[in-house]
């Protein structure tokens, strides 16, 4: 291959892997170039390969969970849903992850770390803009290779063109805003290593992308691959495509569309998983912790446990990665995902905390402690301790951490549809008709399903704020960047991010408050300067 148009892969963000098509078609669908691909059944291998939605580069699953992707990473550091105080960055001396280039600045909403940070562009941008490249390979050689079944084609159609629409509304959310007419992401539809999309509307790029949900329905439905597939989930079946056109259609503010496709959705798959019995939740203590009185001496009725979910969950082979909840078992394992705090509204969105088995799980386990050193001290035993001095300005929601699935090899965001979110998904709607009476017997369903005591769980009503909040304590910070942005520009919710932080990270006396309005154009995240110069897209509002 050219070093030539491997250098222009590599600034594109497109799969240098493959290169060209004739490139590409002299390789295997694991590349390992030992054959010829020439047969149908190679590119049905490459669509179901686990790494198109779990991140890693090779094509076995083993080594995709060491390199899963950091999908929507600046997003989490950007919503409303954590909270690192310039105490707690300070004082708290927080792991390398919080005062490396590429996290700290994002929380900050810095300009230059967003538009210039290569590592964080290798984790988001280039990644997806690979994924569309893999995808639209394969539906460029469809008709080249040697044909099996009809079947077998048609479902090699649907997941392509499922996997296309998928990481186009990626992009879309990420780094365009909500309105119509605003500048979309274009639609890369062509394996040219040269050919850059042009930069249509908002509308443009929605249209497509319904428009590859459509026909790659009506392909799996072609294929008959109309059921859920609970033994490999990362093939993307009609109910796949269902719930995420309920996703889009929700956040575009289309509650008939969304209300119907989640519905769809859930007759394909409906199940939850008992939070609170799921054995891969049980909690490991993995470092005891005890408070100090004001004369230094550790109070041993204050202990409390740092600890973390424990899971055989593990990635070894594709048959391994069936979540129950999840239509697409598509996740972020990104850096931050144990160490940064959530907030205080998401502290206080837990009203019952004693019942609701999401806080005891994956909220109250300490675990920033485990990566803020600077917060604990040890006593001539050893014992791990906090001084009376951190106390005074240490918070609880400093101490909690956000819901995550695990893997043997760390937490995992989900960034997949789940049957939680379509549940969500459909009593928002409801509730948006006026039926807020099926929309609590929606959340009640859920409920059950997420905490320890079933009477509790039936205390919710099903006005919209009350969904909203039910989203939030279900999904997580994780979502929030998304939500704000999709409930301002639907329906002019007014939320804006308003945060203290350290203009200078190296002087804790820096302290500013950072404002981001909710028509400020900056929720429109900017490109990368290198691809804006490369492509000739003039840079998003706000960020020039």
């Amino acid at each position: 291959m050219k070093s030539k148009l491997i250098i222009l892969a590599s600034l594109l963000g497109i799969m240098v892997l493959f290169g060209s098509c004739e490139d590409y078609l002299d390789e295997t669908a694991d590349k390992s170039g030992n054959a010829y691909i020439y047969h149908m059944d190679q590119l049905y291998g490459l669509t179901g390969q686990a790494n198109l939605y779990l991140g890693g580069e090779n094509s076995t699953a083993s080594a995709a969970r060491f390199q899963v992707g950091g999908f929507m990473q600046e997003q989490y550091l950007m919503g409303d849903g954590i909270s690192v105080s310039p105490d707690f960055y300070s004082k708290g001396m927080p792991m390398y992850f919080l005062q490396m280039q590429c996290a700290y600045p994002l929380y900050c909403w810095n300009e230059f770390s967003l538009k210039n940070d290569n590592m964080v562009a290798d984790m988001t941008w280039k990644r997806v803009w690979e994924r569309v490249y893999t995808f639209n390979t394969v539906l460029e050689n469809m008709d080249k290779v040697v044909q099996t079944t009809s079947a077998i084609r048609a479902q090699v159609e649907g997941e392509a063109r499922f996997g296309r629409a998928f990481y186009h509304f990626l992009l879309l959310t990420q780094y365009c805003r909500w309105e119509e007419e605003a500048p979309g992401i274009g639609y890369r539809e062509d394996t040219e290593p040269t050919g850059i999309p042009e930069r249509q509307t908002v509308a443009y790029t929605l249209e497509k992308i319904y428009e590859d949900l459509r026909l790659s329905e009506d392909a799996l439905k072609r294929a008959g691959r109309t059921t859920f597939d609970f033994e490999f989930n990362t093939r993307p079946t009609v109910p796949t495509v269902q719930a995420l056109r309920a996703r889009i259609a929700l956040y575009r503010g289309d509650y008939e569309t969304a209300l119907t496709n989640a519905e769809n959705a859930l007759t394909g798959n409906d199940e939850l998983v008992n939070v609170a019995i799921d054995p891969n939740n049980v909690l490991t203590p993995a470092q005891p912790v005890v408070y100090c009185n004001e004369d230094g001496t550790p109070d041993m009725s204050t202990m409390r446990f740092i600890s973390y979910p424990f899971t055989q969950m593990n990635l070894y082979n594709q048959s391994v990665v069936s979540f129950r909840e999840l239509y697409l078992p598509c996740m972020s394992n990104n850096i931050t995902t144990w160490g940064v705090p959530i907030s205080e509204s998401f502290y206080t969105l837990f009203t019952d905390k004693e019942n609701d088995a999401r806080w005891t799980y994956f909220y109250n386990n300490n675990s920033p402690l485990m990566f803020c050193a600077g917060l604990l001290e040890y006593n001539e035993q050893g014992m791990a301790t906090i001084s009376w001095e951190t106390q005074q300005w240490l918070k609880p929601w400093d101490l909690c951490s956000h819901w995550h699935f695990m893997s043997q090899f760390g937490a995992s965001q989900i960034v997949g549809m789940t049957t939680a979110e379509m549940y969500l998904t459909k009593a928002e709607c409801l509730a948006r008709k006026g039926q807020t009476g099926d929309a609590a017997e929606v959340l009640k369903t859920l409920r059950r399903a997420r905490f320890t005591d079933q009477v509790a769980a039936e205390n919710i009503g099903g006005t919209v704020q009350e969904v909203l909040d039910e989203r939030s304590r279900e999904m997580g910070p994780f979502w929030r960047f998304f939500e704000m942005k999709r409930l301002n520009g639907a329906e002019n919710a007014g939320l804006e991010i308003r945060r203290k932080i350290l203009s200078n990270p190296a002087d804790p006396n820096s302290v500013t408050e950072l404002v981001i309005p909710a028509n400020d154009p900056r929720w429109a995240l900017p490109f990368y300067a290198t691809e804006c110069e490369l492509m000739g897209w003039e840079q998003n509002e706000g960020w020039k």
